[in-house]
């Protein structure tokens, strides 16, 4: 399954729900495969994911998951689109929502 992200003025984009989910978690969002954050809420979602990415670049390669290390895309680069509109989205007082595609 894939889930689709969109906000103002920001391009959708589309992630696959496995990582869409983790990422959201990191996010406190709590995995849910559709939602929205807003106002108070991105800057804590921005910290959050920003924290748990930090942590999880620390971790030896052994206990990183082993599907995201067999195809040499880091949980970084993953996220990266996702922080970007979360930033966006706070700068011009928006929001994020996310669903299933």
């Amino acid at each position: 399954m894939l889930i689709k992200f969109e906000s103002k003025k920001a391009a959708p984009f589309i992630m696959q729900s496995q990582i869409a989910e983790q990422i959201l978690a990191m996010a406190g969002q709590g995995g849910q495969t559709e939602g929205a954050i807003n106002g108070s809420a991105i800057s804590d979602a921005i910290v959050s994911l920003e924290k748990a990415l930090a942590e999880q670049s620390k971790m030896p390669d052994e206990l990183l998951d082993e599907e995201a290390e067999q195809e040499n895309i880091s949980l970084d680069a993953r996220a990266a689109p996702l922080l970007e509109m979360l930033r966006h989205a706070l700068q011009i007082d928006s929001y994020v929502m996310w669903r299933p595609e």
